[in-house]
């Protein structure tokens, strides 16, 4: 019998964390608990400068950085800056 290897990747089709309300399957067990919050209405995050709510706390911190100012990512072709990388990457 071969011994189990800790180290090997898992096979990204081995997806044993099941929502139980939907259809959506997971690899890791965190991923399943942060898809279960699209789940509930409750938003207990809420931005102290607009209140907008929302339903995980890393949103929130993502939101905040709008209301910053500031723009570190700037496209390379036209110059235009963004607060987010991934506004950038739509751009």
């Amino acid at each position: 019998m071969p011994a189990f290897n800790q180290n090997r990747p898992r096979s990204p089709t081995a997806k044993k964390h099941k929502c139980p309300y939907c259809a959506t399957d997971f690899t890791r067990h965190h991923n399943l608990k942060s898809h279960l919050l699209t789940h509930s209405h409750e938003k207990p995050y809420i931005c102290p400068t607009c209140q907008a709510r929302f339903r995980r706390l890393h949103d929130l911190k993502r939101h905040t950085k709008l209301h910053t100012g500031e723009r570190p990512h700037s496209c390379a072709k036209c110059g235009r800056r963004f607060a987010r990388g991934d506004a950038l990457a739509r751009h």
